[in-house]
């Protein structure tokens, strides 16, 4: 028999025989409401959305048909053409904090046409947000509840400060530009953190503490400086201003883009495909950066080296696919036992370079015990049956070592072979050579 569809319990999924998938993309079965909670638990959260949307929607077209709209049709398409774009093409900081670029243009909107201008910016995109981003009609519904009732709130703060839409803004206007946007941020925050508090079944306040500061503290100031020139602007310039803001923040986004494609075609030209850990270009780059090209005689680090024993008879028993499991079982080994500064390097076919920056040598041999111990504790397993390898390590550290961090990652090397040489499976001091 299939499960009845419980109401609101948008994240249960089903296939077309009616059985549970959970492996497959989500699609929700309930248009109503977005939310990870089900059953029971989804009604204070559609209650919750219902009450904006049953106060806010009515006010929202109220204010459409009661409040002028911008005169110039070229205006009304503008706005409401660069809001369903800023709404829908988010920028991503570099600290992967979120910036909409609609915000500045929706503030725009109002400071220089009023509310109803202010709608055309937001409301088309949040309706729309039901077909491009799945969500629920209460979320959109609330979404246009809430915004409208902020731009109310705003709009009467601005009344109160003398603010007329259409005014050009003078130098005295600044402070109350400023007091209008943080009052739209605060009265935004407060409705969304109770949704928040719902879902997360966290206590209000803390919800609120998070979205106000926490979460967009990195944020705030570029948020903040691009409205209040968005508003100045509009009230001076019109439409150009718009456009002015808008290509503005585009540009802030592609840079954005080309920015995390560098990163990541770096991070990708700086990794072993295989293990996932450094390769020696990062390793050459890391002791350049953090050690000054290893020349300078400042600093402390050392260097683990380690070569895995046994791989051979690995890959002639099992084959080269066994073998590249078992070196990706070692560089977890590897990544598990150091900290999170240190670096672990692939220096090619079965070695591995770790350094350990700050730490002298009999810390480092402290560290390559541990490793040890962490590979007999950890049988890598072949068949269904427990394959025996054991790992070869020798310890230098920079300066003890040699004049440079090569000349010590060269000592290390040393010491493993003659770890090796006596038995492998065991830890050798470059001190002892």
């Amino acid at each position: 028999m299939n499960r009845p569809v419980r109401p609101f319990a948008t994240w249960r999924f089903t296939d077309d025989s009616g059985h549970a998938q959970t492996e497959q993309k989500p699609e929700p079965v309930n248009r109503l409401i977005t939310t990870k909670l089900e059953g029971r638990d989804a009604v204070p959260q559609a209650v919750y959305f219902l009450a904006f949307a049953v106060v806010g929607v009515p006010l929202c077209i109220r204010t459409m048909l009661t409040t002028p709209l911008p005169a110039d049709l070229k205006t009304v398409v503008l706005l409401s053409v660069i809001g369903l774009i800023s709404y829908h093409v988010p920028v991503i900081m570099p600290s992967r904090v979120v910036i909409n670029p609609g915000f500045p243009l929706l503030m725009g909107a109002l400071y220089c046409h009023g509310a109803a201008a202010a709608n055309l910016v937001i409301v088309p995109s949040m309706l729309l947000h039901f077909f491009t981003r799945n969500h629920g009609l209460l979320n959109c519904l609330f979404n246009v509840g809430q915004f409208t009732l902020c731009t109310y709130g705003v709009g009467t703060v601005g009344q109160w400060l003398g603010w007329v839409p259409g005014v050009p803004a003078a130098p005295r206007d600044l402070l109350p530009v400023c007091l209008m946007i943080v009052t739209f941020d605060v009265v935004n925050v407060l409705f969304v953190s109770g949704s928040r508090s719902i879902e997360n079944k966290e206590p209000w306040f803390k919800c609120l503490t998070r979205l106000m500061y926490t979460e967009r503290r990195a944020i705030l100031p570029l948020r903040a400086f691009l409205t209040v020139v968005a508003m100045l602007l509009a009230s001076h310039m019109g439409d150009i201003a718009f456009v002015i803001v808008f290509v503005g923040v585009m540009s802030l986004r592609l840079q954005n883009v080309f920015q995390k494609e560098l990163v990541e075609k770096t991070e990708e030209a700086e990794t072993d495909p295989l293990t996932a850990t450094h390769n020696m270009r990062y390793l050459n780059s890391w002791l350049e950066t953090e050690l000054g090209g290893a020349n300078d005689g400042k600093g402390l680090c050392s260097f683990i080296f380690a070569d895995i024993d046994g791989l051979k008879k690995v890959n002639d028993r099992y084959g080269h696919e066994t073998g590249d499991y078992l070196l990706i079982h070692v560089a977890g080994i590897f990544l598990a036992s150091v900290r999170s500064k240190d670096q672990v390097v692939r220096y090619g076919g079965d070695e591995f370079v770790i350094a350990l920056p700050g730490i002298g040598r009999q810390q480092a041999a402290g560290v390559a015990m541990r490793i040890l111990q962490a590979s007999r504790s950890k049988p890598f397993l072949a068949d269904g049956a427990e394959v025996d390898f054991g790992i070869s390590i020798g310890v230098a550290s920079w300066p003890e070592h040699g004049e440079t961090a090569f000349d010590a990652i060269r000592m290390a090397d040393r010491a493993m072979y003659v770890a090796k040489k006596n038995g492998g499976d065991r830890v050798h001091s470059a001190a002892d050579l």
